[in-house]
């Protein structure tokens, strides 16, 4: 099959190599739509993980959809060309947080693009089928992708807890932010900010029930505006300062966002003054099966969303704009 290996920092190469074969409890996947996550561009541009280097050439992509084309010994479920979504978190499902109910913190997950697993980007992938959703005729494959960013947004907003009479500050207009915003409107939140420096991501916000869309976080500090919840999705160096300085005494921080930089700085004396409350999302948690729903009943809509598309020849493409600021919010490559 074919397949976009990274060999290194900015070193993708469109490749022949073996097909995986479905292993007990698996089905194998003809992938249709990969989503580029920024988490992609900076292992792209980096050559690592979070420090963590490939130990050989990897296939990255975790968001992505596609159909069932074969399945694995003794699986008998779901039957052959049935379009699915995927959750790309595996999770071992034996040790202590995995028992407790807290399998996104697995101790030994399983994440496609994460080294040593490969992603999405090629032809077929296997995965476990516990991990699929069926993805109805309504909603394409591209729809299907954005079920894990999706899913990504609606654990952090249960974290959140938001109630109705809440203000909400979101920092970042990237998926993951207008995945909370779409999803607090959904919670009955009536009074949601968006701070996004790019004016071109503006239009969507300012479309969906954002009630301020502003350039600059201090603009809001400088007004007065205090939020009761505050999501950090923009994943930049400074967004915890940032996400300090907005929140309410007595506030919440749920940190969405994942930092280029692995140590960050925020003002102590702030967060300590104000007793604020601060947790990190990791990734999704059973979360795929609802976001696809959500989707399909248009409870969630995602289908305006401004989306770049790429065949897997040109998926170094794809990763360089990723890394690039503009309108688009998601390169799609489809294998």
């Amino acid at each position: 099959m074919r397949a976009a290996r990274l060999h290194g920092a900015r070193d993708v190469r469109i490749e022949d190599i073996p097909a995986p074969i479905p292993g007990p409890g698996e089905a194998l996947i003809r992938v249709r739509a990969v989503c580029i996550c920024p988490s992609d561009w900076r292992m792209y541009a980096d050559g690592h993980a979070g420090g963590v280097v490939p130990e050989r050439p990897i296939v990255q992509g975790h968001e992505f959809s596609g159909e069932v084309v074969a399945l694995g010994p003794g699986v008998v479920a779901p039957p052959l060309g049935t379009r699915v979504a995927v959750e790309p978190s595996w999770p071992c499902g034996e040790c202590d947080l995995c028992r407790s109910g807290r399998g996104n913190i697995c101790r030994h997950v399983r994440f496609p693009s994460f080294p040593p697993v490969d992603g999405a980007l090629a032809e077929l992938i296997a995965c476990p089928v516990s991990a699929l959703a069926r993805l109805p005729d309504t909603l394409t494959y591209e729809e299907g992708a954005l079920a894990e960013p999706l899913g990504v947004s609606m654990h952090a907003v249960r974290l959140a807890a938001p109630k109705p009479t809440e203000r909400v500050g979101i920092l970042g207009a990237g998926i993951i932010g207008m995945g909370c915003l779409l999803l607090m409107r959904r919670e009955g939140v009536a009074e949601i900010a968006v701070v996004e420096p790019l004016a071109d991501r503006h239009r969507f916000p300012a479309a969906n029930g954002a009630n301020v869309v502003i350039g600059h976080f201090r603009e809001l500090v400088s007004s007065g505006y205090e939020a009761d919840i505050v999501m950090e999705c923009s994943g930049d160096v400074a967004g915890l300062d940032q996400a300090v300085h907005l929140a309410r005494p007595g506030g919440r921080i749920v940190i969405v966002g994942i930092p280029r930089d692995e140590r960050i700085t925020f003002d102590m004396s702030i967060a300590r003054r104000r007793e604020l409350s601060v947790v990190f999302s990791r990734r999704s948690h059973e979360t795929i099966e609802e976001a696809v729903r959500l989707m399909a009943t248009r409870e969630v809509n995602l289908s305006e969303l401004p989306l770049s598309r790429y065949g897997l020849d040109v998926t170094e493409e794809a990763l360089r704009l990723t890394g690039e600021p503009g309108a688009t919010l998601r390169a799609v490559v489809s294998p």
